[in-house]
């Protein structure tokens, strides 16, 4: 099947291949075809919360449609688009699987957030690092995939933890919005976020800091001010985030992916891994099949 435009990829009669429904929210998985690397506008009906199960599609962006000076932001594997705000998206062409809950018009207004969101909370959407959020979402990713008795109500708990955890996410980006005064401006941003996002061995601090034209501790500083983490957990993170797109849809043996990783072996990424998510490298992978 040749590369589509993502607005009919989105009109598949197979694109959902399970849901389950509730009371003001469905949970749905999708597994999209290839579609073409694009600009378009979207303003969507429903807010959506989607987490990737499948590699990222390198260097897709958005932002939000309000202000043309306002910079693009990366697109990470978790991310939340809300409901009757305009944005702008720079999709990479490519097929991805995901996850996500589609939530009826106003029923978040009242549960993240008791006042609109600022600017720097909307651009925090776009790539939502929050390991809880991940976890809860891969479990109904699972859920879906394989429904029970009492589906229905572990999917209910599921959602109220991803939302209060949502509303602490959001709370953060507008208080680390307030308090910074010296951290990287989205250029250097975006420079940082590509590097480490490159295929193979993590790169070093230093190699990061060499990015921006900084020195290694100004860069930290800076760093630490604009992500709220330190250089070195970012990376880690991020070398996570990517073992687990592996992972999901890569079938070769765990070592293999290992040393793409830049592990030194096996035990080094299966211990990595566990420390991260709670789970081994196979258990993760069972998880998703």
């Amino acid at each position: 099947m040749a590369p589509m435009p993502i607005r009919d990829a989105q009109r598949m009669p197979g694109l959902v291949t399970g849901r389950i429904v509730l009371p003001g929210v469905t949970v749905e998985l999708c597994v999209f075809p290839e579609v073409e690397p694009q600009m378009l506008a979207v303003t969507e009906e429903e807010t959506m919360l989607s987490l990737g199960l499948s590699r990222l599609l390198a260097g897709s962006e958005g932002r939000i449609a309000s202000d043309r000076r306002t910079p693009f932001v990366r697109f990470g594997a978790l991310g939340l688009r809300l409901a009757g705000i305009p944005m702008e998206m720079r999709v990479a062409g490519g097929a991805f699987h995901t996850v996500r809950c589609r939530f009826e018009a106003d029923v978040l207004e009242s549960r993240l957030a008791p006042r609109p969101l600022t600017d720097a909370q909307l651009a925090a959407c776009f790539d939502i690092r929050v390991q809880t959020i991940e976890d809860a979402m891969l479990r109904l990713a699972a859920e879906v995939e394989h429904p029970g008795p009492d589906s229905a109500a572990l999917t209910a708990a599921l959602v109220e933890v991803i939302l209060l955890d949502l509303r602490r996410y959001l709370d953060d980006a507008r208080h680390r919005a307030e308090r910074n005064r010296g951290g990287l401006p989205p250029r250097l941003v975006r420079r940082v976020l590509e590097r480490i996002d490159e295929p193979g061995a993590a790169p070093t601090i230093g190699e990061l800091a060499a990015v921006c034209s900084l020195s290694r501790f100004h860069f930290m500083r800076c760093f630490r001010e604009t992500m709220g983490m330190s250089p070195g957990a970012f990376i880690r993170q991020a070398r996570i985030a990517r073992a687990k797109a592996l992972l999901a849809t890569d079938k070769r043996p765990l070592a293999d992916l290992a040393r793409e990783l830049g592990y030194c072996g096996l035990p080094a990424f299966s211990a990595a891994f566990r420390k991260a998510t709670g789970r081994s490298p196979g258990a993760y992978r069972a998880l998703l099949r």
